[in-house]
């Protein structure tokens, strides 16, 4: 058993240092493209064309491509497509993993698409350089990724931006976690109440883009005013 563990750990080191030059490049050359933001888009790869989530993805997608807002996904099937179908192929971004059963419908074009060999590599480069995060309902890989970003800005690895939880009307999958996450560790002690200060949970699309544009813009006043005071100093 500790020789198989050793050697899945060799595996995944070696595929992160091969893939890390290419990995750079892409998400440089994302960055160059013609958008106005990049934001990435996390949801369940089982949601269905005609579920309300997937509905309301598709409407998230064509409303960021109104705005020349990019959207980065997993890649995937799901909201991950949803999100494509309405960002269009020219904003869409995509960073995959081969999953077995989570093909996409439809493939980007390789500056726009990225495959690699990690779930660590995946998230990097799904968070690192993004304006907003809009998070829909998913299972446990939608979960593990929400969390990575609040582990990740909790201890200062990664920038604050604004989190966005969406959910179809009637839904209250965020609602029910926020508690879970309010009442277990929160007031137990064992998570930092600022953690949840950052999320807020947003039942339609207009209302999720305009709380995300007030935070952009509060931050952006924020950063000239820090600015000013130390040219002032100086």
């Amino acid at each position: 058993m500790k020789e198989q563990l050793r050697s899945g750990l060799h595996v995944a080191l070696r595929s992160i240092a091969a893939e890390t030059e290419s990995a750079r490049a892409w998400s440089e050359g994302c960055r160059a493209m013609d958008q106005e933001r990049l934001v990435a888009v996390f949801g369940s790869a089982r949601s269905r064309r005609g579920e309300p989530s997937y509905e309301m993805a598709v409407d998230l997608g064509t409303a960021l491509a109104k705005r020349q807002w990019a959207a980065v996904t997993g890649g995937g099937p799901g909201i991950m497509q949803a999100v494509r179908d309405g960002n269009g192929d020219t904003l869409s971004r995509a960073v995959r993993i081969e999953i077995e059963g989570e093909e996409p419908e439809t493939e980007l074009a390789p500056e726009q698409s990225i495959t690699v060999g990690t779930f660590a590599l995946r998230k990097l480069l799904l968070t690192q350089d993004i304006d907003a995060l809009f998070v829909f309902p998913g299972g446990l890989g939608t979960f593990d990724e929400l969390l990575e970003v609040l582990v990740q800005q909790d201890t200062g690895h990664l920038k604050f931006f604004p989190i966005v939880l969406l959910q179809p009307e009637g839904v209250r999958i965020w609602n029910a976690w926020l508690q879970f996450m309010d009442e277990h560790l929160v007031q137990t002690g064992l998570v930092s109440a600022s953690v949840l200060s950052l999320l807020t949970v947003c039942e339609s699309v207009e209302g999720a883009l305009a709380w995300a544009e007030e935070w952009l813009a509060e931050a952006a006043d924020d950063d000239r005013r820090a600015l000013a005071g130390m040219d002032a100093d100086g």
